[in-house]
């Protein structure tokens, strides 16, 4: 029979894989509809929307695994399975989510280029104010690219930033787990000790009614052996009162 800390154990565990689950399903249908739209314009929405979900379904996981390492070992190899089907899973939705981000990436380029393409041979007639157009154009693609350099560094740095922070993270799991199993350890040596302290107490109760039924047994004996004594010293008759003749005595009176 289970205890009620692994019954509460086994019901937060179905919880966090029911969530995952309903994230995992929540993200896959928005990847789904995305994949679906044939405009840039229809896909942001439901792109954005299946990050999010990945993203839960992620902190679900790592709630998930670090339940599982807290197990016993008998019902963490059944966990750990199903587990590993659920990383599985989410790297498979996080490479459709790339591939999406990709191509809405592709297509901004390309809108941007023809946008750029439309001012360049707007107003050919007009050669000074082609030129002007044509030098506007320039310094916007010159900012347009040093934007990009930017937005590149930043998310450069924001990836490393999110990769230090993932190992401190796990850095941090792996601590609470270890604690975990010490104050689990430590929780299965103060039972014993209480075990081996009530042992104790029951043998020291049961030597007190021994000694205590020995001494009662001995102070009956003395009672049995004192009995008669006393019962003969009551019941002896009593010394005589007169004096006895002496032989040389009665001689004498008789003459």
């Amino acid at each position: 029979r289970r205890s009620g800390a692994q019954l509460r154990a086994a019901r937060m565990l179905d919880q966090y894989e029911d969530e995952y689950r309903a994230h995992a399903s929540d993200t896959l249908a928005k990847l789904e509809t995305a994949e679906s739209a044939s405009h840039r314009d229809d896909r942001h929405a439901p792109t954005a929307a299946a990050a999010c979900s990945l993203d839960a379904a992620k902190e679900v996981m790592e709630l998930l695994e670090m339940e599982c390492g807290a197990l016993p070992k008998a019902q963490r190899t059944a966990l750990s399975a199903r587990v590993r089907s659920y990383r599985s899973e989410l790297g498979d939705l996080g490479r459709r989510l790339k591939a999406l981000q990709r191509v809405d990436a592709r297509a901004a380029s390309a809108a941007s280029a023809d946008s750029i393409r439309e001012d360049l041979f707007s107003g050919a007639n007009d050669q000074a104010s082609e030129r002007s157009r044509m030098l506007a154009t320039n310094d916007r693609l010159a900012a347009g690219t040093d934007q990009l350099r930017q937005a590149h560094a930043a998310t450069i740095d924001m990836e490393e930033r999110g990769a230090s922070i993932m190992g401190d993270l796990a850095r941090q799991r792996d601590t609470l787990m270890r604690t975990r199993g010490t104050l689990g350890a430590a929780r299965e040596g103060l039972d014993a000790s209480r075990r081996i302290l009530q042992q104790m107490g029951r043998r020291a109760s049961t030597n007190k009614l021994m000694l205590r039924a020995i001494a009662g047994t001995v102070l009956l004996l003395l009672l049995f052996l004192l009995w008669p004594a006393s019962q003969a010293a009551t019941s002896a008759p009593p010394p005589p009162t007169s004096l006895a003749v002496h032989p040389k005595a009665a001689r004498h009176g008789r003459q």
